[in-house]
């Protein structure tokens, strides 16, 4: 009994975290580099390694057409790998891999429709309505837009690119909206925008309450504007105890074999199809 619970506490985390984020402050990252060459001017300075979020970027970069099965692979894996994916039973992983990797080589290749914002908010509010969570968990696709917005500073060579033909990345129009997602990227936002749901107060806001937000944040003055308190309200440290709450119960309630399947379930609303059996 307690393997089974173990093994469906690593699937959820899986199916939640597999396509995690993480947000980092590049100002951040380059004062704590020339703050090290500073300091030691006389020797060379360390090589610091690479973030996770830079890893997968530059193998998001190496994609440079459908062609490129290995790099779009190195691509999955690394997020994957990054985000939960070594928890959870191998045969679950590699076939949630596998079908991404396909999905992403035909959409190079034309063969596959791009992903929108409104799919990726249809895939996580099934989420919401499936496992019953709170209202403030469930998201919209101006919400999506909002968080590929802010992973694209970060994310540059994956986020928004598009369809990549020839080492070419579809030219946009300046001012143009962020491109539809690939399947790989679609997967990866979704995942994102359940780990914001999960630990990130400014995303678990209702729908009424994100209003509000947004009429307080636009009606500031010059005088006003940074005062506001930085630190995290009380609603927003119980609200990520909630959802930690939200977690235990449905890996303890759920059967293994809804958990197994949740990937799956997860692709099929993005619109990323099932690979074909052989001989059929």
């Amino acid at each position: 009994m307690k393997k089974n619970k173990k093994i469906a506490v690593s699937l959820l985390v899986f199916c939640f975290l597999v396509i995690g984020t993480t947000w980092v402050s590049k100002s951040g990252r380059v004062h704590s580099a020339s703050q090290s060459v500073k300091s030691a001017p006389q020797t060379k300075p360390e090589v610091q390694p690479k973030s996770g979020v830079e890893r997968i970027n530059d193998k998001a970069k190496a994609v440079k057409g459908g062609a490129d099965t290995d790099a779009i692979r190195g691509l999955t894996d690394e997020i994957v790998s990054q985000y939960g994916g070594d928890s959870a039973p191998p045969d679950v992983a590699a076939s949630f891999k596998n079908r991404l990797v396909n999905a992403e080589e035909d959409f190079h290749n034309g063969n596959h429709k791009g992903i929108s914002d409104t799919d990726v908010a249809r895939a996580v509010n099934g989420f919401v309505t499936k496992f019953k969570t709170p209202e403030y968990s469930r998201t919209s696709p101006s919400e999506v837009k909002e968080i590929r917005g802010r992973l694209l500073t970060v994310l540059p060579d994956f986020v928004g690119r598009g369809r990549v033909v020839n080492g070419r990345a579809s030219i946009k129009a300046r001012g143009a909206r962020i491109a539809d997602m690939s399947p790989v990227e679609a997967a990866y936002t979704t995942m994102a925008v359940v780990y914001q749901k999960m630990y990130n107060p400014d995303f678990q806001l209702t729908k009424t309450e994100r209003s509000a937000s947004w009429i307080e944040k636009h009606s500031r003055t010059p005088r006003t504007v940074g005062k506001a308190s930085s630190q995290p309200s009380a609603t927003a440290i119980a609200r990520q105890h909630e959802m930690e709450g939200v977690l235990q119960r449905v890996a303890t309630t759920t059967s293994l074999q809804d958990l197994v399947s949740l990937p799956d379930k997860v692709l099929d609303v993005l619109g990323v199809e099932r690979q074909k059996k052989e001989g059929k």
